[in-house]
């Protein structure tokens, strides 16, 4: 198998078909179907050397590396549900489970919509089985927890199957819809609720939630934690990039305020751009979802949800 990168907002990855191996036209095509947000796209190619499938996924990063960073419950819940609605549709359409790449590895996330794309091989051959709880048991063992919300959500998914002789796909589709209805209601009841909070502020006490910037270079995710947070070469920083000589000691400050975050250039030496425009200094410009963010020459996308 042989994977390329061929643009930030697409991957491709193409899996070698063994001689004698006949493709499952009818699975193929309903693969290609859009489907619960997924849009990967497989085609059949060939060359002098070998005849593979190759997977085109529209997403900004793979899942593997987005589990990295702290899930909050909404997260989470959005991630889970989203996977087994497609598992569920591969059912419906008499596609065998065996046949998913059911593994973090190979799984993308597009993070504006939180929506998985899941590779699926259709090719007439017999795959080892498939274990669904165990791979539910496997993405929550991966998952780090940004707050008690989230521990207590996986406590009860965990001892829902636990509880469970038999594991329906199904039925525990809908369970993980309650805990998301739950959460909604929960939510709703908290904004409504006019007692004063004790606690220091943060990102995550604004009506949306806390931003993000992926560093391009390297895929990392930077969460901006603070109302008040630097990027530049300083050890002070917020964030510090240490591998750029470009970037000033304190370049660029994110603010957040009343649920937007604006950026803000500090007279850094290569300047700030936004989508190319390169903005004037010490003066707020306010992002919007998925702008592209460079600093000297170190690009970020900027993504909130």
């Amino acid at each position: 198998m042989a994977g390329a990168n061929t643009s930030y907002d697409e991957f491709t990855l193409r899996f070698r078909i063994d001689e004698g191996d006949e493709v499952a036209q009818r699975e193929l095509t309903i693969f290609n179907y859009e489907f619960g947000g997924n849009r990967t796209i497989c085609t059949v190619v060939e060359d002098e050397e070998e005849r593979a499938l190759q997977f085109s996924i529209p997403a900004t990063l793979p899942l593997e590396q987005f589990l990295r960073k702290q899930l909050y419950k909404g997260e989470f819940l959005s991630i889970l549900s989203n996977i087994l609605s497609q598992l569920i549709y591969f059912e419906e359409n008499q596609m065998s489970l065996n046949k998913l790449l059911l593994n973090v590895h190979y799984m993308y996330i597009e993070l504006s919509t939180l929506d998985i794309q899941l590779m699926y091989m259709p090719i007439l051959k017999k795959f080892s089985d498939c274990n669904v709880t165990e791979f539910i048991q496997n993405f929550i063992s991966k998952v780090r927890f940004a707050n008690m919300a989230c521990v207590e959500c996986v406590e009860k998914l965990l001892k829902y199957l636990d509880s469970k002789l038999m594991f329906d796909l199904e039925e525990f589709y809908h369970y993980v819809l309650s805990l998301e209805e739950e959460m909604i209601q929960e939510d709703t009841i908290g904004k409504n609720s006019s007692e004063p909070s004790s606690e220091t502020p943060t990102a995550s006490d604004y009506n949306n939630p806390i931003p993000y910037l992926v560093r391009i270079k390297t895929n990392e995710l930077i969460a901006i934690i603070k109302t008040e947070f630097l990027i530049g070469k300083s050890p002070d920083a917020d964030y510090q990039i240490v591998d750029n000589r470009r970037v000033s000691r304190r370049h660029a400050t994110f603010r957040i305020s009343n649920g937007e975050c604006y950026v803000r250039d500090h007279n850094s030496t290569n300047h700030t751009f936004i989508n190319g425009k390169l903005i004037q200094p010490e003066f707020e410009i306010r992002l919007s979802n998925d702008d592209y963010i460079r600093l000297a020459d170190e690009e970020f996308k900027f993504w909130i949800r």
